[in-house]
């Protein structure tokens, strides 16, 4: 993740801007709570609160590193759009 990416909280309110993006929920706005719940809608259970609450046990193997115990669990991730800066037009002309 980069420093401006974060998971979105079970509370806050996602808006899709396609229609034809959507998964699970037919209309374009929900809260990330609202989302994972309709996922799990689609898991039994028990793997649901493990899947999405606990974390599956795994390990996980990066480039260059050895294996790494850990958990892993679904969640959403908001990665915000760059901030055009007044500077990219400067440079553009530039050059």
């Amino acid at each position: 993740m980069d420093n401006a990416d974060r998971i979105i909280n079970n509370n806050e309110v996602v808006s899709i801007s396609n229609h034809e993006d959507n998964v699970l929920i037919s209309h374009n706005t929900y809260t990330s709570e609202e989302f994972l719940d309709r996922l799990g809608e689609h898991i039994n259970r028990h793997k649901k609160h493990k899947w999405i609450v606990e974390g599956v046990p795994c390990k996980l193997l990066s480039p260059n590193q050895s294996w790494q115990k850990g958990k892993v669990k679904i969640c959403l991730q908001f990665i915000p759009d760059k901030k055009e800066s007044i500077l990219d037009d400067i440079r553009l002309n530039n050059h």
